[in-house]
Formats: C-alpha cells, structure tokens, sequence
C-alpha cells in the first residue's frame, strides 16, 4: 500500500499576530488560502486562510532509516504556527505503518521527538514575527500533535476495512502491535468517528490520529478540517491555563486589597486591569469559535464534527466559559467594593462639611 504520513505540530505563539500587516510589509513571498475543497460544501463554509511562512525538502536520518520530508509551515492570527512534516511510504500492510507513529529524528546519533524537531522550526519563525504580535500574554503550553495516515493505494478494496479490518484500522490508530487482541469494546469507539463520501474512500478519526484512504489523493481539504480542529484544542488548552493564572491573581489582588483596608487607587487599578483582561479574552475566544464554519451535514462539516467529538471541544468551550464567568464575578465584586468605598469617601466628606459649616456658623454667629 503506498501514500504519506501527515505529521501535525501546533505551537501557541503567546500573542496575536497581525497577519495583514506581515502581508503589507515584510519583504517575502507569501501564500495564503487554500485549495477549493473537492466536496460538494454550503456557500457559506469557510476555512481560516493562514499564510504558508516556510516550504522545505529534506533527507533526514530518522529511527525509520533515512526519510525525505516535505515540510510547511502556516502561521494563523490567532497566534499559532502549525508545522506540518510529510513523508510517503510504500509497505505490505497497514500493520507496518504502525511503527511510524514513534517516528524520531536523529542528530548528530542523538534521537529527537518531533515536537522538540518542529519547535525548533516553530520558534526561528516565532522571533522573525516579533514586531508583528499583539495582546501578548505569559502563558505556554505543550504543542498540539496529530498524525494523519493518508492512503492513495489500499493493499485491499476500502469496503473491506469498513466491514472486515476494523480491528488493524483501530491498532493503527492507537500504536498498538497486537491488532489481533484489541477489544470489541475499543473497536466499537474508535469507529463511532468513520465517513465515506464515495465508496472508495474513508476516514477513521481518533483523539491523536486518523486514517485517511483516498485514490484520488485529494485530501487537503480533510487535513485542513484535522488542523482547524487541533488548532482549536490548543487555543482552548491556551486560554484554559491563560485564566488559572490570571484567576489566582485576581484573587490574590481582590484579598490583599480587602485585607488592607482600602487603597482606593490601587483599588481602581484592579478593577482596571481585570476589565481589560475580561475584554482581551472574550475577543480572543470569539475569535476562536468562528475560525471555522463547519455546521451541517455536508462531508467536510461532519468530519470537523468528528473531530470535536472525539477531542472534546464542547467540554473545553464549556471549562473555558466557566472561568471566563468566575473572571467576571471577581470583576463585579472589585468594582462593587470601589464604588462602595468611594460612596464611603463621599459621606465623610458630606459629614465633615457639614461639621466645618456648623462650626463656622457657630463661631461666627
């Protein structure tokens, strides 16, 4: 059987960055968009259109023997790089595409993940966009990783893996080398995420890998809905340890300001600086929902669904929105006790000009 593997490596760059700007002003070549999907898609669909920052070709030492890898990397508004490693095969079975899932690159005889290959790449990138990052925030997390297997050549007919093979799709896409002694149970969830548009093609969708067959080879469209969906997970994760700092400080702030008794300017600087960050998020997590428009029961529409089934999305949307409440409540208890203090400052202030206006007039009749 022959076809490419598709490695995915998404890295949060800490910031915004403004796309149009690196459009008008660096001196490069860039490439955006993307091909038109090959699927019959609703007029409004959309897919994010980053810019291709970095096309290579390289023979690399790898633990699989030397490999040629064809690389790119796009760079998203939303602040993420994702570095994508590709490299064809041609072996007997689908049982043999298994050891590449552990796929290590190799320098100087020293073995290196691909998280810490792509980062390398993910961070030159990163310094050459500094003067073009906005919103920047002191927060990072592990990359986000996905591994494609696309097949343009299947060893059997597609039907046969839908109806026969479903335990060596499973071990595929778990790693496993005992295909024969997966369980029905595991087999029956990993292929809850299964689609088919024709009756030679298919796509088999699990939390960190999916199996793609298509003869055609026009599969670009269903690596970019694995790529949006990742995207997501990891602006989600981003934002998730983004709020658990920012949360820990708010409280931290709201208590040392209570127990002091009332600065009332550092007071306002609170309340200040919780308002921007409530406003700073809440654009950042719009901006996020609506990078893609993936509803409905078209094909590419139910494979990004797929995706966020099996990656949970909803459950981090929902983690997210609920510190982006508890942000909210700390916000309207700072200004609430501010407002009080100065209603405070306000009737001394009333009292004591009364008191002034009593003494002037007692004294001057």
């Amino acid at each position: 059987m022959k076809g490419e593997v598709v490695y995915f490596r998404l890295f949060d760059t800490g910031a915004s960055v403004d796309v149009a700007e690196i459009r008008r002003r660096a001196d490069s070549e860039f490439i955006s968009g993307r091909a038109p999907s090959e699927h019959a898609a609703p007029r409004y669909a959309r897919f994010p259109e980053p810019l291709l920052v970095t096309v290579d070709r390289r023979t690399l030492e790898t633990s699989r023997g030397l490999l040629t890898l064809d690389m790119s990397a796009r760079l998203y508004a939303v602040g993420a790089i994702a570095v994508t490693l590709r490299a064809a095969f041609d072996v007997p079975s689908i049982r043999d595409l298994i050891p590449f899932a552990g796929l290590r690159i190799l320098r100087d005889g020293t073995p290196e993940t691909l998280d810490e290959y792509c980062g390398r790449i993910a961070t030159r990138i990163e310094e050459d966009l500094v003067p073009y990052m906005r919103d920047s925030y002191d927060v990072r997390v592990d990359p986000e990783a996905y591994l494609a297997y696309c097949v343009t050549e299947p060893d059997v007919p597609t039907r046969l893996y839908v109806d026969a093979r479903r335990a060596e799709v499973t071990a595929l896409l778990a790693a496993d080398p005992r295909p024969d002694d997966i369980s029905d149970e595991e087999v029956a969830d990993t292929w809850k995420n299964w689609f088919s548009y024709y009756k030679d093609d298919l796509v088999v969708i699990e939390w960190d890998a999916a199996l793609v067959i298509e003869p055609t080879g026009k599969y670009e469209d269903t690596l970019a809905a694995f790529e949006i969906a990742n995207l997501q997970l990891l602006e989600l994760r981003t934002y998730d340890a983004y709020l658990d700092k920012v949360i820990d400080k708010a409280y931290d702030d709201l208590d040392s300001f209570f127990s002091r008794g009332g600065v009332l300017r550092s007071g306002r600087e609170m309340v200040k600086e919780l308002a921007d960050v409530r406003m700073d998020l809440g654009e950042v997590t719009d901006e996020v929902e609506n990078i893609s428009k993936f509803f409905g029961d078209w094909f590419l529409g139910k494979v990004y669904i797929g995706c966020a089934r099996k990656f949970e999305l909803e459950s981090w949307r929902r983690i997210v929105n609920d510190k982006m409440q508890a942000l909210s409540e700390i916000y309207h208890v700072a200004q609430a006790e501010v407002e009080s203090r100065r209603m405070f400052l306000l009737e001394v202030l009333i009292v004591l000009l009364f008191a002034v206006d009593l003494v002037l007039i007692f004294y001057l009749g």
